[in-house]
């Protein structure tokens, strides 16, 4: 029997024709029950809003994409750095702010001085007032007996400037601080509300002035300081740390070089880097009048000691 009339026509023998009508008979029955079975599963997904997602994927299951590319290894850093920052108005220092960046043990030091601090005999604000910001180095270094690799003065309206460069800085304040100056060669006020603040960089240098000044709390000026360096070590600014770089020294009066900054770069790398874990010590400056107590003293040379 033949179905087509073209090339390629198929046949059926006469002898197969029973044979083909029963397997006719038995697709129709499978096509049937085919049929029958998607009909009972879509109704049972309807009724209790199964999908095969859900099966093959239940809430529970955590899938982990794997790739052939892998973080590399952070370099190898070493070594102590010690810098001071002298934040100031004009001829009239505001504040010390004493820094090691510790690339053994992958930290951050800090001690805030106040500009009363006497060296010598001599307040450092009066070192500042009379022959700058590398005689004030000079004089800390000779009141801990270590080396200070770098200084840095800057305007505090030009720190300010800086700071907020860096981006958004985030402290709780522990109590309402309202407090304004007088009587000071440089006044400034400091008025903030308990609770988490977002605070620019005019605010942390009135509330390290406060805290040093008014409450003699260097500890609370040094977490302000290290809590900054931990949230601005990022890296978005390691991202532009060229950019930054460049506005730093526009603003400031320090010995830090463009050399200086090159050679730093897998330091600065690793400290703004989201994987590796700061240390962060606070070196308290205790005061009996405006000298440095003997114990806190020796604290502090512990600390900066290279």
């Amino acid at each position: 029997m033949r179905i087509f009339k073209n090339r390629g026509d198929i046949y059926f023998s006469k002898v197969n024709k029973k044979k083909s009508a029963e397997q006719r008979i038995l697709i129709t029955a499978l096509i049937v029950i085919l049929v029958f079975t998607m009909f009972f599963v879509t109704a049972l997904a309807v009724k209790y809003n199964f999908s095969a997602k859900k099966f093959f994927a239940p809430d529970d299951l955590i899938l982990t994409q794997i790739t052939d590319e892998q973080e590399e290894p952070l370099p190898q850093v070493s070594g102590k750095s010690n810098y001071i920052l002298l934040v100031n108005s004009d001829d009239n220092l505001l504040f010390a702010t004493l820094i090691q960046v510790d690339m053994d043990n992958i930290s951050y030091k800090i001690s805030n001085l106040k500009a009363s601090t006497i060296c010598d005999g001599t307040s450092l604000s009066d070192v500042f007032k009379q022959s700058g910001a590398q005689n004030v180095q000079k004089a800390v270094e000779s009141l801990l007996g270590t080396e200070f690799d770098y200084y840095i003065s800057m305007d505090h309206k030009k720190f300010a400037d800086f700071f907020d460069e860096l981006g958004d800085f985030y402290y709780p304040i522990l109590s309402e601080i309202k407090y304004k100056s007088s009587g000071e060669e440089v006044n400034y006020s400091v008025k903030l509300k308990s609770g988490e603040q977002k605070l620019n960089g005019s605010q942390v240098v009135n509330l390290i002035r406060y805290y040093l000044n008014e409450q003699n709390n260097s500890s609370a000026a040094n977490d302000l300081i290290l809590n900054s360096l931990l949230q601005q070590s990022s890296s978005k600014n390691f991202a532009k740390s060229e950019t930054l770089f460049r506005h730093f020294v526009t603003s400031a009066d320090t010995n830090i070089t463009v050399r200086d900054f090159s050679l730093a770069g897998d330091k600065i790398l690793v400290l703004t880097d989201e994987r590796t874990g700061i240390n962060t010590y606070s070196a308290i400056a205790e005061y009996d009048s405006n000298s440095i107590s003997n114990d806190s003293l020796q604290k502090i040379k512990g600390y900066f000691i290279k």
